[in-house]
């Protein structure tokens, strides 16, 4: 084999190997982090958020949404870096699904629980108030003793409560779901209680005045088959009926909830929501409908760049930018879907085929089999309400018993929502050509008056 074949056969699989294995969520320092790449200033939603707590005192209670694949947990991150830049702030990040997994039918006594024993195994760490804090009388002493006597999770202890949370999640949610009310209602006093004083132990050892807990990806529970519907209710109750109990004294406290949320119900009203878009790879509909917008398609641009610097030998820009925008700015349909089937396709074509153009038949080929598979995902009882939002870029739900199904929508990224100056929603590109060509049937007509 050629020297020059075989050089372009190992970037392949190189570009290939990449995409493969995903660093998930990125630290700002990290190399393939690209900055700014939802937008700058006013347009910054993490910027914001850490302009909000910097000048709030006190506790208070923010949620951080955004559809999956848009970078919440790598911007949480730079949040996280961000606040701990300031020399009276202490700020973490912690990660519900260490503890609870994605199916978990979340409710606020469970979550409340979660977000302590989070907490707590976070601070056992050193940069924050050490192991030596688990054998000391302090808070994660006093709250694992608690864990075991008054939740009655047997060998609960802070050091290992990952491993026994998600071991014995069944049995903990049957045995707090049988709590009386009385009893639920002093266990949720004592978890925020229990994060107040591990937040005050953290003030005193560290000098400072300000901690900030982040809680990231419970946008992720979900429900399966007939359960969705039930998780999608306790999802709106936890973070919508039931806000107040989330606030916890002298903490500033961000949640990271389902981006169908504040399309569904007031909760601006009560809760700063910080809401994170799609890549705007598209110009806003007022403007020029569907058509390309150069910014954004650079920034995606950048991002893959910095994750491959040598792309260009494999795909033109034309063919990029094509693959950019049928993925509708989402960053994991266009790196672990789009970008590696196309990559599949091009580690067997000849050298000479490559770099593969915009208008070459294995992108083609690649597209029309992912909006397949994004078509078989969507049913026809679906396509009216599809049909809306594509038409309005907004959302106007006819019935209430379509809630659920436009939570579905979020979950599955058949929409997308994007902000220039003012959020709009559109659907996937690759839903495009099947609901802008489906046109809804005609009404049956009414028997004549007076016939038979």
């Amino acid at each position: 084999m050629p020297d020059a074949t075989r050089s372009l056969v190992e970037l392949v699989d190189d570009f290939s190997s990449i995409l493969a294995n995903d660093p998930g969520p990125l630290a700002p320092d990290r190399q393939e982090y690209v900055h700014n790449l939802h937008g700058a200033g006013v347009e910054d939603q993490v910027a914001l958020l850490e302009r909000q707590i910097r000048l709030t005192r006190g506790g208070q209670l923010y949620y951080f949404s955004g559809m999956r694949g848009t970078g919440k947990s790598t911007e949480l991150k730079r949040l996280e870096l961000m606040l701990n830049g300031r020399p009276n702030t202490r700020a973490y990040v912690v990660d519900a699904l260490d503890y609870i997994s994605d199916t978990h039918e979340l409710d606020t006594l469970d979550l409340l629980l979660v977000v302590a024993a989070a907490f707590a195994h976070r601070l056992s760490q050193d940069d924050a108030l050490g192991e030596p804090q688990l054998d000391q009388e302090g808070p994660l002493k006093r709250f694992s003793t608690w864990l075991q006597s008054d939740v009655e999770i047997q060998g609960a202890t802070v050091a290992g409560i990952k491993v026994d949370f998600k071991r014995q999640q069944q049995s903990i949610i049957q045995r707090i779901r049988a709590f009386d009310l009385a009893r639920q209602e002093r266990v949720m006093a004592e978890c925020q209680a229990f994060i107040t004083d591990m937040a005050d132990a953290v003030r005193q050892k560290w000098k400072i005045e300000k901690v900030v807990l982040m809680v990231d990806s419970l946008e992720r529970l979900r429900g399966v088959g007939s359960g969705a519907a039930q998780m999608f209710e306790r999802i709106v109750k936890v973070f919508y009926g039931d806000e107040r109990r989330l606030r916890v004294r002298d903490v500033q406290m961000v949640f990271s909830v389902p981006p169908y949320l504040p399309y569904l119900t007031n909760v601006k009203a009560f809760v700063q929501l910080f809401m994170l878009a799609s890549v705007r790879v598209c110009q806003p509909p007022d403007v020029a409908r569907r058509q390309p917008r150069p910014e954004g398609l650079d920034a995606l641009e950048t991002l893959v760049t910095k994750r491959f610097a040598d792309w260009q030998r494999v795909l033109s820009r034309d063919a990029l930018h094509k693959l950019c925008i049928h993925s509708g700015g989402d960053l994991r349909q266009l790196l672990r879907r789009l970008l590696a089937s196309t990559l599949e396709h091009a580690a067997f074509l000849p050298p000479e085929r490559l770099p593969l153009q915009a208008g070459d038949e294995v992108i083609q080929t690649v597209l029309d089999a992912h909006r397949v598979d994004f078509e078989d995902l969507v049913v026809q009882a679906e396509y009216p309400l599809l049909k809306s939002i594509a038409e309005r870029n907004a959302l106007e739900l006819p019935e209430r018993s379509d809630l659920p199904v436009l939570a579905h929508f979020f979950d599955l990224r058949a929409v997308l929502n994007y902000r220039n100056g003012k959020d709009w929603l559109d659907i996937n590109p690759l839903l495009w050509p099947l609901i802008d060509s489906w046109t809804p049937p005609a009404p049956h007509a009414s028997p004549a008056a007076g016939s038979a």
